[in-house]
């Protein structure tokens, strides 16, 4: 008799919960119930993140004898060709060999061996210097494979400043300043946003702010390469080889739709905009930019390519989700 009575208030339960999971749940996973959306301004940015590594016009500088260093120029000086950047007082061989061993491999031959320590191009002063300053250079860094970029390290850096100075050691580096590289590398399907000669924005982690423009793109290991140039100034440029790379290729502000919104009606693209009497009436529409999956669209109203005002969709109207 107890099971008889129990059954009303079990099967009571389990169409309260049924109902919970249909009213509250579902439509917050999935989105099933909401057919349309009330539209609102608001901003898009199109943008791809990404490690981006820095290529450079760098000398470094090896002394010719020993002595104990006198430095005349701060690190990220800027200074002119012809400048005399330290001095080398006495004599000493106190070499800390395996300590710079690396930069000398990396550089080899390209060096510039001084014992007037008079800088021969202008450009920024650094006393640190990673190896690499010759194996990735503006000239050949198109060649350069994805393989060999992602091997790069800030770690790399070694401190040149020091009281005692042998021959034959590096004692400070010269970047120059009037223009330096960014290359990253981007999905495929993200290539048709980037143009050779174009501008982009950048954020260098998460920071600093720069323009840069595209000098070369090309497709490399299933990916675009891009090689970027800007003149901007950025504190770490002449030490840093590696950052975290945000590429902004545009930034608009207007009412955001998602695109599955979006249909064709007589040659003109448009969305369906919900009228007071519940029926929902195709509107035409100017995208200003997309991400591929929202846009933002001109505001009431725009021009068509005859000057012609075309009514448009306003602030809080509401869009049906899928135009099919």
């Amino acid at each position: 008799m107890s099971k008889i009575k129990k059954k009303p208030i079990l099967l009571f339960l389990i169409v309260l919960v049924a109902l919970y999971i249909i009213i509250y749940i579902v439509p917050k996973v999935t989105g099933a119930l909401k057919s349309s959306y009330t539209v609102e301004y608001g901003e898009l940015q199109t943008y791809d993140k990404t490690d981006g590594y820095f290529v450079r016009n760098e000398k470094v500088y090896f002394a010719r004898s020993g002595g104990s260093e006198n430095r005349y120029m701060s690190e990220g000086k800027l200074v002119r060709k012809g400048t005399t950047v330290m001095a080398l007082e006495g004599s000493s061989d106190a070499s800390e060999e395996s300590k710079f061993q690396s930069i000398r491999d990396g550089i080899g031959s390209d060096k510039v061996k001084t014992d007037s320590f008079v800088t021969e191009d202008e450009g920024i002063v650094t006393y640190y210097a990673d190896g690499h300053e010759s194996e990735f250079t503006p000239d050949n860094m198109a060649k350069k494979s994805y393989s060999s970029y992602r091997e790069l390290k800030n770690d790399d850096l070694v401190k040149l400043a020091r009281s005692s100075v042998a021959k034959g050691d590096p004692v400070f580096k010269i970047v120059d300043r009037s223009g330096w590289y960014i290359v990253c590398y981007i999905p495929n399907d993200h290539g048709s946003r980037y143009k050779e000669g174009y501008k982009v924005s950048i954020v260098l982690d998460g920071s600093t702010d720069l323009v840069g423009r595209i000098s070369q793109k090309k497709t490399e290991s299933g990916k675009v390469k891009l090689m970027i140039r800007t003149d901007y100034y950025y504190k770490k440029f002449a030490t840093q080889r590696v950052a975290e790379v945000k590429l902004i290729t545009s930034d608009a502000m207007g009412l955001v739709i998602y695109n599955s919104s979006i249909t064709r009606k007589d040659g003109h693209e448009g969305v369906y905009v919900k009228q007071k009497t519940g029926h929902y009436e195709f509107t035409r529409i100017n995208v200003i930019s997309t991400d591929g999956k929202k846009s933002v669209i001109t505001k009431s109203y725009f021009y068509d390519s005859k000057g012609n005002s075309i009514p448009s969709v306003k602030s809080y109207d509401e869009v049906l989700r899928r135009a099919s």
